[in-house]
């Protein structure tokens, strides 16, 4: 049959716009896809018109389930011109993988918001200077060791250091990075030094980090400075006198944790930290 015969007989072919509709996409897509060569219209009238098989319908859906799996054109047009069953079993199991990839990825970004929104809560339930006696399970840290001055801009670039090596390492924590503070030494004249610097790992993350440091469950002393780092050396001290009054032995260091900061305060002097020390032993009166 001729293509003048073909286009007479319309009730087997629809115009583009026809075809748009039923594929649910706007004109300029077909005409895109024509230009590219992965779709053509099986008719070009001497006008200039296209037409469209009904059978093309498949090829349409066949792409458009190609692209949910993010396959690109190029790679699209590329399989159906040389498309096989056994071609076809090669692509799903190709794109099985990339979809658990992203399933696996999904995962993670949702614990880590989970664990965001957690902090969060903490960072807006926190109360300025209350003391308390908190029970933790065993945690996990990748800890790097600070050598620097007290300056800021020393801190900072460690802080960065200690980011990098985290990524390095492939960790990407929802935690903002903590200090450790040592009991003895690190407490100084209205300020204080740290000796370390931590990145808490939540134990899903395990499997893809090394040099991981584990801390046994354990009691903590706790308080909150919702008023910024200005704070912190009373905090630390008060910490102390609180330990001494109750007879409690505590350990090397003050864990620093940052719970609400620029992501969701304005301004240092409204970010609230976390202050704690292990309780090695409590002597009975």
């Amino acid at each position: 049959m001729s293509a003048p015969d073909k286009i007479q007989n319309r009730k087997d072919y629809f115009t583009t716009g026809e075809f748009a509709k039923l594929c649910d996409v706007k004109k300029q897509t077909l005409f895109h896809y024509d230009q590219i060569g992965i779709l053509k219209p099986e008719i070009k009238g001497s006008n200039g018109y296209r037409y469209y098989s009904y059978l093309q319908l498949d090829t349409y859906n066949t792409i458009a389930m190609l692209k949910e799996l993010d396959m690109p054109l190029s790679k699209i047009k590329e399989y159906l011109n040389n498309r096989t069953p056994e071609a076809f079993i090669v692509l799903l199991n190709e794109q099985k993988k990339l979809a658990e990839e992203k399933i696996a990825e999904l995962k993670w970004l949702s614990r880590f918001i989970e664990s965001r929104i957690e902090v969060t809560k903490e960072g807006l339930a926190a109360s300025h200077g209350d003391i308390s006696i908190e029970k933790r399970p065993e945690e996990h840290y990748i800890i790097t060791k600070y050598t620097g001055s007290n300056e800021d801009r020393d801190i900072y670039e460690a802080l960065a250091e200690h980011i990098a090596y985290c990524h390095d390492n492939q960790i990407y924590s929802p935690y903002a990075i903590g200090g450790l503070i040592p009991s003895e030494s690190g407490i100084l004249e209205g300020d204080y030094k740290y000796s370390h610097f931590y990145t808490k790992i939540d134990p899903e993350d395990l499997f893809t980090a090394n040099n991981i440091t584990t801390v046994a469950s354990q009691s903590y002393i706790t308080t909150y400075s919702t008023q910024g780092f200005e704070h912190v050396p009373h905090m630390l001290h008060k910490i102390l006198d609180f330990a001494k009054l109750n007879d409690y032995d505590t350990g090397d260091y003050f864990f620093e944790d940052l719970l609400l900061d620029e992501m969701s305060m304005f301004g240092f002097e409204n970010h609230t930290i976390k202050i704690s020390i292990p309780i090695i032993k409590h002597h009975l009166k």
